[in-house]
Parts: C-alpha cells; structure tokens; sequence
C-alpha cells in the first residue's frame, strides 16, 4: 500500500481494433510494443495466470518515465519517442476498425490527488486522433499492478 502522500501515474499508448495488425505496427512508428494481444487469444498475465481472450487486437507502448512522473510528461515521452511518425499514427488512426488512446491510470496512497494537461499537449493528442482515457486507482491497491494489467 503506498504512503499517505505518494502518487502513481501510468500512461500507455493503446492501438485496437479488429482492423488493426499488431505485429506491423512496430516497424511502422518505429518503437517496440510492450505488449500486442491477437483477438481470440487468451490474454497471459503474471505467473502465467490465464484470463480471458482479447476481444480484438491490441498494440501497446507504455512509458519508459518514472511511475511518480506525471500525464503529461509521460505523454510528452511518447510522442518524442515517436519522433516524426506521429503524422502516420494520425493516418492509421483513420482506418475503419482502428482506434487509439493514451490510457492513463492515476492511484494515491490518500485517494486524493490529480494532474494538469496543458491546451498543448490536449491538442496534439487530438491532431494524433487518439482519445484521452483515465482510470482511477483506490487506496488500497498495493501498486500500480494493477494498472499494468487493466492497460491490456
């Protein structure tokens, strides 16, 4: 369980859709996924633990920044690691039966806390045509954990 005062911040770049081909999306924006999902295959957790299949196919990136840094600059990180590709994001994005997110998990060890995302970078999440998804944490989860397995 985290301290009273502490607070986590998680933020993955999440690619879906049954349209969507997971293993290409790699050598097109030129970063690795951490995780790709094939709809109708089960989804594999820590310690092997099986879950439900994936009811589409996913592709996702997450940050690389400290769990303690916030949205916005984790966001940041990941359009810069996308360096020039976002315009190709943009246009695969506009494929019928793809869509993305930034998914975005927030937990505090009080329950209370939160984040600022400037205009800026608001806009250039839109101009990407990814949707801006949160998800709230309660106190009693132990660590981001969780975070990471809601994410795929």
């Amino acid at each position: 369980m985290l301290d009273d005062d502490k607070k986590w911040f998680r933020v993955c770049l999440r690619l879906y859709g049954d349209s969507l081909d997971p293993n290409s999306i790699n050598g097109l924006l030129g970063i690795s996924a951490d995780k790709i999902g094939i709809k109708g295959v089960a989804r594999t957790g820590k310690n092997n633990r099986t879950y439900a299949p994936y009811r589409t196919n996913i592709w996702l990136y997450q940050s690389k920044l400290h769990h303690e840094v916030g949205f916005e600059e984790q966001i940041n990180s990941i359009f810069l690691a996308l360096g020039g590709k976002a315009e190709l994001l943009s246009k695969l994005l506009n494929t019928p039966g793809v869509d993305g997110e930034f998914f975005c998990g927030f937990g505090s060890g009080n329950g209370q806390g939160g984040d600022v995302i400037t205009p800026a970078t608001l806009r250039q999440i839109a101009d990407a045509g990814l949707s801006f998804s949160l998800d709230l944490y309660p106190p009693s989860i132990p660590d981001n954990e969780e975070a990471e397995q809601a994410a795929t």
